[in-house]
């Protein structure tokens, strides 16, 4: 192979890496990053592309029933008593029969005053794995914006509830959020690992308290509840 056919070949070579790699280094943003593994709650981040604040995503598993801590995540009316800053979760209603909508407070960390969202909850589970899905995504004109808050933009979180045995759950939450106005950046990332350990290091001890034990009472109190709870299966203990 003479010399002009090597360096040919090398240019194409090396033209051809060039290309590439932004392609490499767009994907590694969407790539969910470790940023902690500690007590049995594995905490996540990522950023992608167009996106000012980080995703996070945390991951557990617990010794309790999927249908003891769907009972958790539905009495909204108590979430505050164990999700990171949050002041104040109610249902309110849809403007459409049978649509759930939840508002929701969140306490400020200095400078930053407090935000709040309204936002749509829907609730799906896999037919055959039994996987449940809760989706929460932020909506617009349902609430007026609310005194002393700041309405956030754009948020959108999820929880995944997987059985693994009649008494053993593995739970994922999974978040993005656009607070509006200016948040310093070091305080952005600091929350982003924080709210979901924080919250799910009470929640696995908030999913034991008496009254989840038994879901039932929780929803005979509540027929949107009681209706969600005969639409899904759980594992038989």
């Amino acid at each position: 192979m003479s010399r002009a056919t090597i360096l040919a070949c090398l240019k194409h070579a090396l033209l051809s890496i060039a290309l590439i790699l932004p392609l490499f280094a767009k994907a590694d943003q969407s790539v969910w990053t470790l940023a902690g593994d500690d007590q049995g709650i594995a905490i996540y981040t990522r950023k992608l592309p167009g996106n000012t604040y980080k995703d996070f995503k945390g991951m557990m598993q617990i010794d309790a029933p999927m249908k003891q801590v769907v009972a958790t995540l539905a009495d909204v009316n108590t979430m505050h008593e164990w999700f990171f800053l949050l002041r104040e979760a109610r249902f309110i209603a849809g403007p459409k029969p049978g649509e759930t909508f939840i508002y929701m407070s969140i306490n400020g960390i200095w400078p930053v005053s407090a935000r709040d969202v309204v936002a749509h909850v829907a609730v799906r589970q896999d037919p055959d794995t039994h996987v449940i899905h809760v989706d929460v995504q932020s909506r617009d004109g349902i609430l007026p914006p609310q005194a002393g808050h700041v309405r956030m933009p754009r948020m959108t979180s999820s929880w995944t509830l997987r059985p693994l045995s009649p008494t053993r759950t593995a739970i994922e939450l999974e978040g993005h959020g656009d607070p509006g106005g200016m948040i310093p950046m070091s305080l952005a990332n600091m929350v982003v690992t924080t709210v979901p350990r924080q919250s799910m290091e009470k929640m696995r001890a908030y999913v034991m308290r008496a009254h989840y034990t038994d879901p039932e009472q929780l929803y005979a109190r509540s027929p949107p509840l009681r209706d969600l709870g005969k639409r899904l299966v759980f594992p038989e203990s």
